[in-house]
């Protein structure tokens, strides 16, 4: 159910859920029973000491004078448990810092925990993080162990009891804990046969060559006739976009005398893709225009104001499949789509 409903790539509706469930208030109708667990689990309790489960209340999206925070937990006693939820989004610049820093100022040292949520608990970014103690806590492992004793304490709530184990599977199949974990170890223990592992090695080599002959020769034509029908130019070339730093695809707006639109895969290999504006030429700028856009879009540099991609942030299989069936051009013209409405009194 929960892939049917597309959460799988969208980070606020993880937070939704986790929030719901900490909620003691929440619909689960279990009060505080699931927080408990929780900071029970996760929660240094020489970081903070005597967090209220019972008088706590928990926000998404909880503002700041710096950012927004995905997962906000508060008691009643001025104790915080702030939670910085990434699936696939990039992180922020200083975005650990600027928590810190609030919660620093707002509650005092030893009074606040910050957690970092992954699938696979990996470290934040150093440009995030800078020198701020922070816990790495993982859905693999941390979020599916709780909810896996979420399950066990909601045996007499049969609705919320299913609804939790159809999350734990969903986490599961995010991180590889599946059926298809076991699959993949048959054919890893195949193809290690020596008799296979010429054939292995050149599947192998190969991929990167289907990857760019699906966005060159398929996706690119694509993205030429979303661009004609919205007035727009695909100035993009084909070129080994797998290989190369910082590939993606730009598009000129005829009407526009200084920014053109971009989208660009910030690693290698076709992952992390952001889609945004920057200026045409360097040297001729309207400051005016890209300060407005700053307050639009959610990241941003001194050249670029950027969106994450809103699903296939990462060109692997599945995008692959989304192109192929068609799926991405289409999810490419919505998002070309709400750029020209966002900008449409704008001076570009």
């Amino acid at each position: 159910m929960f892939r049917m409903l597309g959460v799988d790539h969208y980070e606020n509706m993880h937070s939704a859920i986790l929030a719901e469930l900490l909620n003691p208030k929440g619909s689960h109708g279990l009060k505080s029973e699931f927080l408990k667990i929780f900071v029970g689990r996760l929660v240094n309790k020489e970081t903070i000491s005597g967090f209220h489960c019972e008088n706590a209340s928990v926000r998404t999206e909880a503002g700041t004078d710096d950012g927004r925070i995905d997962i906000f937990v508060e008691d009643d006693q001025r104790h915080a448990i702030i939670i910085e939820n990434k699936i696939y989004a990039a992180d922020q610049w200083g975005q650990l810092k600027r928590y810190n820093t609030f919660a620093l100022k707002k509650y005092g040292a030893g009074n606040y925990q910050i957690l970092y949520l992954t699938l696979d608990g990996k470290e934040a970014s150093e440009n995030s993080k800078q020198d701020v103690k922070y816990v790495r806590i993982s859905y693999s492992s941390d979020i599916i162990a709780w909810l896996e004793e979420c399950v066990n304490l909601s045996a007499r709530f049969p609705l919320v009891r299913e609804t939790i184990n159809q999350y734990i599977n969903h986490l599961k199949l995010l991180t590889n804990q599946d059926m298809d974990t076991k699959n993949n170890q048959e054919i890893v223990e195949l193809l290690s046969a020596p008799e296979n592992l010429d054939a292995a090695f050149k599947i192998s080599n190969c991929l990167p060559m289907v990857k760019n002959q699906i966005v060159n020769n398929i996706f690119l034509p694509q993205l030429t006739q979303i661009c004609e029908e919205l007035e727009l130019t695909n100035i993009s070339e084909v070129y080994d976009r797998v290989n190369t730093s910082y590939s993606g695809f730009k598009i000129k707006n005829p009407r526009w005398n200084y920014f053109k639109i971009g989208a660009e895969f910030e690693s290698r290999g076709l992952r992390n893709l952001i889609i945004g504006f920057n200026h045409i030429d360097g040297k001729k700028r309207n400051d005016k225009t890209f300060n407005e856009l700053k307050k639009l879009m959610e990241q941003k540099n001194s050249d670029w104001v950027w969106n994450v991609f809103p699903i296939y942030g990462n060109w692997e299989n599945d995008a692959m499949k989304a192109i192929l069936k068609g799926d991405m051009q289409k999810l490419f013209r919505n998002e070309l789509e709400r750029l020209l409405k966002l900008t449409k009194d704008f001076e570009m």
